[in-house]
């Protein structure tokens, strides 16, 4: 009778604590495609009549969508020959890409950052430029070897949109090389003295030119251009001069405060992410790392979970 009571209280120990400690189900790493901005091209609300040949008369500017999956617009208005005049205007987010990042250490501890951008086959068109961001001070100051098909430089900081962090900018030269259309794919690289830390990343589509049609389109329709608020953007990793100076307790909430955005990007899913919030709020930092090294073999985690954990290790 004692043995009987034994094993049930045994069972019953047993199914309480399976009910505290449901089991994990971790899924794949899927990284996410460059996301489409939330502008939207509309026909100027107001505007002023031009001066023609004959007078005063009415423009009639509009913009009308033509193809939402590509991006196509097209912008109108009548001319000062009193004909109608269309502009082709393609969206600088219609892309379908993804990009994905690699770091390695050389001998004089410098990393070097590599990002391996797919333009996808179902993309619209192709890569015009890549920019990432970065916030390291001797990017700028980092030796870039001349090359004839790619020009790399940095985005101007008075650029709200690139105000944060220094932004290197690859263009990818077309007239050299085949442009990065649909189903093609490149690399560019960083070298910088910091580690690895979470960065935005931004791309550019198609053409950024207008072909013209021998006059100024109406200021209206100029002013709806959305500019580099319609950029495709992602996230990823990049040099981060801020992560050398963090403690223990830094690292730790640095991690814990972007596991939300790892799950953002696809760099991680399912249960995952609780696994190293679990590690993260005992102040296991180490075991954070073993637990990417593995996950990065399964899958579970990208490349870029591993090398941002491990550089705040090292």
């Amino acid at each position: 009778m004692r043995v009987v009571a034994i094993l049930f209280l045994l069972v019953q120990m047993s199914c309480e604590f399976s009910a505290q400690k449901p089991l994990v189900k971790q899924q794949p790493a899927e990284r996410k495609m460059f996301s489409r901005s939330s502008v939207e091209l509309k026909s100027p609300k107001s505007y002023l009549n031009r001066d023609g040949k004959n007078g005063a008369y009415d423009p009639r500017p509009q913009i009308l969508e033509i193809d939402k999956k590509k991006g196509k617009y097209e912008f109108r208005w009548i001319g000062y020959d009193g004909k109608q005049k269309i502009v082709e205007y393609q969206r600088h987010d219609a892309l379908d890409a993804i990009v994905e990042a690699r770091v390695e250490r050389t001998g004089d501890r410098r990393f070097v950052y590599t990002y391996l951008v797919k333009n996808l086959p179902t993309s619209p068109t192709y890569l015009h430029d890549l920019t990432v961001q970065t916030f390291s001070s001797d990017i700028k100051d980092e030796h870039i070897p001349t090359r004839d098909d790619i020009m790399v430089g940095h985005m101007a900081k008075y650029i709200p949109q690139f105000s944060e962090g220094i932004w290197r900018r690859f263009i990818p030269l077309g007239e050299i090389k085949p442009k990065i259309h649909p189903g093609s794919s490149i690399e560019f690289k960083i070298v910088s003295l910091s580690r690895p830390g979470l960065v935005e990343c931004k791309a550019t589509a198609g053409d950024i030119t207008l072909k013209g049609v021998g006059e100024h389109m109406p200021t209206e329709l100029e002013k709806a251009m959305p500019g580099f608020d319609e950029l495709a953007s992602c996230l990823t990793i990049g040099p981060d001069e801020r992560l050398a100076s963090l403690t223990q307790s830094g690292k730790v909430k640095y991690l814990l405060d972007n596991l939300s955005k790892f799950v953002e990007a696809g760099w991680m899913a399912g249960d995952t992410p609780r696994i190293y919030e679990d590690l993260l709020r005992r102040n296991d930092l180490v075991g954070a790392y073993h637990q990417a090294k593995n996950d990065l073999k399964s899958e579970f985690v990208t490349n870029e979970v591993f090398y941002i954990i491990e550089g705040l290790l090292n």
